[in-house]
């Protein structure tokens, strides 16, 4: 937007404030000839006019300083905006739903369990076909669906799809339903382990499913970290290594006898006072 001003005009560029996020403040100036008046200042010299253009300057770099020490001021500001609103979305979110370990109807006519921590879900969906001879339509097949996933929830960055998904099987067909319930009933006792609590444990690397704003959620508590076997090989020292390699202090002493009885006995030297009175 333009804005004239007597000999220049300003052009402001939408001058925006999202709190906790961004600021845009950009502001520009053109000349307008049509409205100037230079005659106090072409009677000038060229060096008076460079003297007092370079005292403008300095004027107009201290307001720029005094801005920028604002906007400091409004970064700081809007810190503490944008920690106060990744709190709030924290204490907003709503706690999982779930079916406390038993067996319930879902929402999408199938059957479903769950904790705050898993859910497991399927369904047996009957197929049929038109029989001419009884002139109706009787059962053909069955088809089964099955998921485990992580019971995440709610949020603005919900994780979803795979990212969710343990294990499962989709349109697993069958022409016995017997065979069908047989199959579910197997997978239902696989993982029938991961419903005996209400909240169990989280494994680290599924944390930040059940966080939000790197904050673990109200209910939840972290497995003890195991470390792995890199971690372990990471901690042991050189010197335990060489001292776990070394032969027991008995091997040693009877290797170092046993070197020392091969080794041939140096001769003694004649002595040579002796030798001395041999020579007289």
């Amino acid at each position: 937007m333009a804005e004239e001003n007597g000999f220049y005009n300003v052009y402001s560029y939408s001058d925006k404030l999202q709190p906790g996020n961004e600021i845009t403040i950009k502001h520009s100036v053109s000349f307008n000839e049509s409205l100037a008046n230079l005659s106090p200042l072409v009677s000038l010299s060229p060096d008076e006019l460079k003297d007092m253009q370079l005292v403008s300057e300095e004027k107009e770099k201290a307001i720029f300083e005094r801005l920028c020490a604002s906007v400091e001021e409004w970064e700081e500001q809007a810190a503490q905006t944008l920690l106060f609103g990744k709190a709030l979305e924290y204490v907003k979110t709503p706690a999982v739903r779930h079916t406390s370990n038993q067996w319930q109807k879902g929402e999408y006519n199938d059957l479903e369990i769950s904790n705050m921590f898993y859910k497991m879900s399927y369904r047996i969906r009957e197929e049929t076909q038109y029989n001419r001879a009884l002139q109706k339509s009787v059962p053909c097949a069955w088809s089964v669906w099955w998921s485990v996933v992580f019971n995440a929830p709610q949020k603005r960055d919900y994780y979803s799809g795979s990212s969710c998904k343990i294990a499962g099987q989709e349109q697993k067909r069958y022409t016995d339903k017997a065979a069908a319930e047989k199959y579910v009933q197997g997978r239902i006792d696989a993982y029938a382990n991961l419903f005996t609590e209400l909240s169990p444990p989280i494994p680290e690397e599924s944390k930040i499913i059940f966080s939000v704003n790197g904050h673990l959620l109200p209910g939840y508590s972290l497995k003890p970290h195991e470390p792995t076997v890199l971690e372990l090989l990471f901690f042991v020292q050189e010197q335990d290594i060489s001292e776990a390699c070394a032969p027991p202090v008995e091997d040693r002493e009877v290797r170092q006898s046993a070197d020392a009885e091969k080794r041939p006995a140096k001769k003694k030297s004649p002595d040579k006072s002796k030798r001395n009175r041999m020579t007289r």
